[in-house]
């Protein structure tokens, strides 16, 4: 990377399973060494976080970037998702980068753009609501119990259901996939799972589900 000079900045932020935050830092660049041109990604390293801010993120880039021999003078890029700690035009990471080196662009994330507007048009729609709504009860049925999820499985030998992601949208494919695939399979182990019930409550909601959307 020393030997490209210059180079973009690559960052996101996701709580591992301890719950803590982890930064994932790349840095991409063009390899000029070798006989073709080539624009390579380097994963620099994870960082756990506490500061999750605009200026708590762009002072760890920073110091990262420090420890390694980098300079932040020779970035011309940034790349990130639109969360606002990260575009804010005043406070986010891109702004206090520019502050440092103005020759640091940021483009903002084209997937993550889709994904929002993805999310925004199912919101628009009733039908898309009560159709994934519908999806996360299932879930939420099974789930609750190991019992419940051992009577899924004894009728669902295949694709087990997934929780809807509400930070990636198009994840939310798997949701759909698991059932849309085995919906005779999961209509089966809802009533299994009704018909032995003593909520009220939950036999009421399987049987709504049952007769209305499977």
């Amino acid at each position: 990377i020393r030997r490209a000079k210059y180079y973009s900045i690559l960052l996101d932020c996701t709580p591992d399973v301890s719950h803590q935050e982890q930064l994932s830092v790349v840095l991409r660049y063009v390899n000029i060494t070798d006989k073709e041109v080539e624009i390579k990604e380097h994963f620099i390293k994870f960082e756990i976080v506490h500061d999750t801010t605009g200026k708590g993120l762009s002072e760890t880039i920073m110091l990262i970037l420090d420890q390694l021999g980098i300079k932040i003078s020779d970035c011309r890029g940034q790349g990130y998702d639109n969360g606002a700690n990260m575009r804010g035009i005043y406070q986010g990471v891109q702004a206090n980068i520019l502050r440092v080196n103005p020759k640091a662009l940021y483009v903002p994330c084209g997937s993550h753009n889709l994904n929002l507007l993805l999310g925004d048009i199912a919101k628009s729609s009733t039908q898309a609501l009560h159709f994934f709504g519908v999806l996360q009860k299932i879930y939420t049925i099974f789930a609750a119990s190991t019992s419940r999820w051992d009577v899924l499985k004894k009728h669902v030998e295949k694709i087990t259901p997934k929780p809807l992601s509400e930070t990636r949208w198009e994840c939310r494919f798997d949701s759909v996939k698991a059932i849309r695939f085995q919906v005779r399979q999961f209509r089966n182990a809802l009533i299994e799972i009704g018909n032995n019930a003593s909520d009220n409550k939950l036999k009421i909601e399987i049987l709504s589900i049952v007769r209305f959307c499977l």
